[in-house]
């Protein structure tokens, strides 16, 4: 009965699906919503306000274009503060691949960057595209699976899956009854035995095997073939990152490079992933941030963090929020 349900399903999804082409804008991303009186504008780098405030929420771009809020839609506008995608959304998120995921009171979709839907609001949930293909949650009345989709819309075939996320390096993590990774034709190139299966990257994902087996809980890092390349030693390990990835031994954090050398010896209360050449650390319930030696470049006085994106990072002390650059001097404040 299941079965015929799915198949049921994949001939409406074929109906419901438009077609449309990929287009990215690739531009520089370099405005920084900022809250002023209530409103929500844009600054560049140095600070100085390049969109004014006009905008009930704001953003930060991918792609050249960037979610404003105006009234309660949500549309797009570019860096030239045009306004490209009318707001029309109840819900939309950043671009990818040409693509965005929107929400209206019909559920979940894509739409390209000159705001065209390409696959219509029907999905529960959905990831951002990545390698051409995202994974999309079907609805409750067809079983809540989760399955992959192309940017014109058309489904890998056969494939159904408790949980997917989006693919990296062509290859996608999925759950059955553990974690595996199937290519971008659905086949399997992993076959499923993990509890946690990150995303590649540098050719390398960390992964956990499940509860029952004698390595059980312990993280390591397998190559394209499944071939434990790093052995599992980490009590947690992320994703590799401007080449490193950071791994907790016993309570603290520290990062190894491709080969599973320790480069930055485990030592923080947590760490977050390498972006622009720096990486977030805790050091005594605060935030900072060091660079790839390990030095600690921006003291820890942080309550919370967010990485950097073309010179700033954002930052909160308090109920306040701060850009700052790559020296910890402050270009940007306001209230949260």
């Amino acid at each position: 009965m299941r079965s015929n349900i799915l198949v049921l399903f994949v001939l409406a999804v074929i109906t419901l699906l438009t077609t449309g082409t990929q287009t990215a804008a690739n531009q520089f991303d370099s405005l920084f919503p900022v809250k002023v009186q209530e409103k929500w504008g844009y600054i560049d780098k140095t600070g100085k306000l390049d969109i004014q405030p006009r905008f009930e929420d704001a953003k930060p771009y991918s792609e050249g274009l960037a979610q404003v809020k105006i009234g309660e839609k949500w549309g797009y506008i570019d860096q030239n503060d045009r306004l490209v995608i009318t707001p029309q959304f109840k819900a939309n998120a950043s671009f990818s691949n040409g693509m965005a995921g929107i929400r209206t009171d019909k559920g979940f979709g894509y739409i390209n960057s000159q705001g065209k839907i390409i696959i219509k609001p029907y999905f529960a949930s959905g990831t951002g595209f990545s390698d051409g293909f995202a994974a999309v949650e079907t609805p409750s009345c067809c079983g809540g699976k989760w399955i992959f989709l192309d940017n014109r819309g058309l489904m890998i075939p056969n494939l159904f899956f408790l949980r997917a996320k989006r693919f990296s390096e062509g290859l996608a993590a999925v759950q059955e009854k553990g974690w595996g990774y199937v290519d971008t034709k659905g086949k399997y190139v992993v076959k499923p035995q993990f509890q946690v299966a990150h995303n590649f990257s540098h050719g390398l994902a960390s992964a956990a095997y499940k509860a029952g087996h004698n390595q059980a809980g312990k993280y390591g890092f397998i190559d394209k073939s499944g071939k434990w390349v790093i052995k599992q030693t980490f009590d947690r390990a992320g994703t590799f990152s401007e080449g490193m990835a950071r791994i907790r031994i016993n309570e603290s954090w520290g990062y190894i490079n491709p080969t599973g050398k320790i480069v930055v010896k485990p030592q923080f209360e947590n760490a977050d992933e390498f972006s622009d050449g720096l990486a977030a650390v805790k050091i005594d319930s605060k935030w900072g941030y060091i660079n790839k030696g390990g030095q600690l470049i921006i003291d820890a006085r942080f309550d919370r963090v967010y990485d950097f994106s073309n010179g700033l990072a954002l930052v909160r002390i308090g109920n306040q929020l701060q850009y700052i650059d790559k020296l910890g001097k402050t270009v940007w404040r306001f209230d949260e």
